[in-house]
C-alpha cells in the first residue's frame, strides 16, 4: 500500500492544535513561567542620611600671605665708598642703629668750608647793622641824604641774605655727614646687605633691608559674597602647611571696597600680634573664619550632592518605617553655604529626608534600594498548629 500524503487542510489542523492547546490554558504543573524566569529584583545597597534643620556655624577658608609688619628698604642718601658694615644679615637693630658706614672725609671737608663760609658771612652782617645804626643816627641830624640811607638799608639786607643762605649751606654739608652712617629707619632684624666694603653709592642705591615680624600681616582676597561676611575685628584661625600645620590667631583689620582689578577678589588684611619665632615673610596662609548665618535651614551631608547638567541632584530613598528596603527617587536641590561636610539646602529638601551618601552613582531614579545598616522589619511568626 502507498503511503497517504497529507492534504493542505489536514496541515492546518496539525498545526492548530497546539496553538489552541496553550490559548486560555493554565500551565502544567511544574513548569516555569516567563516571570520566573526573570528572577526577583536586584537592590542596590546603598548608606543613608537624615536631613537636619539646624544653623550652619559655616567656615570660609582663604589663602593668604604673610608679609612683615614693617618693612624698609634702606638707601644711601649721600655718596661715599662703603668703608665698613657694621652689621650683617640676621643682626637685629634698633631704630637710629648704624648699618654702614661711608667714606666721609670729602663730606667733612665741605662741611668745613660752610662753617668757614659762615664766619664770614656774620662778620659781614655784624659790619651791616651797625653801618645802618650809624646811618639812621645821622638821618635824625640831616647829614645824610634819602639815598644814602636806602643803600644802608640794602646793604643789611643783602647781608642777612647772604648769611642766611650759608647757614643753610653748612647745616646741608653736616646732614650730608650725618648721612655717611647709614642707619636703620625702624626696630627689627637685617635681612639683607646690598653692598659691601669698598663699593661706592650714590644717593638712592639699596644697600641694605630691614624687616620687622614682631608683629605679622597677612593679605588674601575674598570673593564679594565673602566680603560681604567679613567685619573688622572678626578672629581668625591661620595655619601653615609649610610649618608643620602649625596655627595662629589672626584679627581682621581691613577688607577693600574696591575688587583688585586683575582677578576681581577684595583684599583682606589681618594681624597676628605675637608670631611664632618661625614665621617668615612670604609663608602661605590658610585661613578659616568661622561664621554664623543666624538662620535654621535644612542641613545635607556634601557626600549627598551631584552635579547633573549644571545643577545640584541627591537621590531621596521613600521607604516604610523599620524596614531595610525602598526606593531612590532623584530630586534637584538648590543649595547654600556650605561648613565642613554639611551644606544648606535652600530648596528641593525637608528636614527628615533621607538622602543617599553612599552609591547613588549606580541608582537610576526608581531604582529598588537596600539600606546598608538599617533596622529589618521583624518576619511574621510562623502560624502555629491547630
Amino acid at each position: 500500500m502507498k503511503p497517504r500524503i497529507p492534504t493542505a487542510l489536514t496541515l492546518v489542523a496539525l498545526i492548530s492544535v497546539p496553538i489552541l492547546a496553550g490559548c486560555g490554558e493554565a500551565p502544567a504543573e511544574g513548569a516555569v513561567t516567563p516571570a520566573e524566569r526573570v528572577g526577583p529584583e536586584v537592590r542596590v545597597r546603598v548608606r543613608t542620611a537624615r536631613v537636619a534643620l539646624e544653623k550652619l556655624d559655616a567656615a570660609d577658608r582663604v589663602a593668604g600671605t604673610v608679609r612683615a609688619f614693617h618693612g624698609a628698604m634702606v638707601k644711601a642718601e649721600t655718596n661715599g665708598r662703603v668703608l665698613r658694615r657694621v652689621v650683617e644679615r640676621g643682626d637685629a637693630v634698633s631704630e637710629g642703629d648704624v648699618l654702614i658706614e661711608l667714606d666721609a672725609s670729602r663730606l667733612e671737608l665741605e662741611l668745613r668750608q660752610a662753617e668757614a663760609t659762615l664766619r664770614s658771612r656774620r662778620t659781614d652782617l655784624g659790619h651791616a647793622k651797625r653801618e645802618h645804626e650809624r646811618g639812621e643816627s645821622l638821618v635824625e641830624k640831616d647829614a645824610i641824604s634819602e639815598q644814602r640811607r636806602d643803600d644802608l638799608r640794602h646793604g643789611l639786607d643783602a647781608a642777612r641774605n647772604a648769611y642766611g643762605l650759608t647757614l643753610v649751606a653748612r647745616d646741608t654739608a653736616q646732614r650730608l655727614l650725618e648721612d655717611a652712617s647709614v642707619r636703620a629707619p625702624i626696630d627689627g632684624t637685617v635681612d639683607d646687605l646690598l653692598v659691601d666694603v669698598g663699593d661706592f653709592v650714590t644717593a638712592g642705591t639699596p644697600v641694605a633691608q630691614v624687616i620687622d615680624l614682631s608683629r605679622a600681616r597677612i593679605f588674601g582676597g575674598v570673593t564679594a559674597e565673602e566680603a560681604a561676611r567679613l567685619t573688622p575685628g572678626m578672629h581668625a584661625r591661620s595655619s601653615f602647611t609649610s610649618l608643620g600645620g602649625l596655627t595662629q590667631e589672626a584679627v581682621l583689620r581691613n577688607v577693600a571696597r574696591t575688587a583688585d582689578p586683575a582677578d576681581g577678589t577684595y583684599r583682606i588684611e589681618l594681624w597676628i600680634e605675637e608670631p611664632d619665632a618661625r614665621l617668615r615673610d612670604g609663608i602661605v596662609a590658610t585661613l578659616e573664619f568661622t561664621t554664623d548665618t543666624g538662620v535654621a535651614r535644612p542641613l545635607a551631608p556634601r557626600a549627598a550632592l551631584m552635579r547633573n547638567a549644571g545643577r545640584s541632584e541627591v537621590f531621596v530613598i521613600e521607604r516604610a518605617p523599620d524596614t531595610s528596603e525602598g526606593v531612590a527617587r532623584r530630586r534637584a536641590v538648590r543649595t547654600g553655604r556650605s561648613g565642613g561636610e554639611r551644606v544648606e539646602i535652600l530648596d528641593g529638601l525637608e528636614p527628615g529626608d533621607e538622602v543617599v551618601v553612599d552609591g547613588q552613582f549606580a541608582l537610576r531614579d526608581g531604582a529598588a534600594v537596600v539600606i546598608d545598616g538599617a533596622r529589618r522589619a521583624a518576619p511574621a511568626p510562623a502560624p502555629q498548629p491547630r
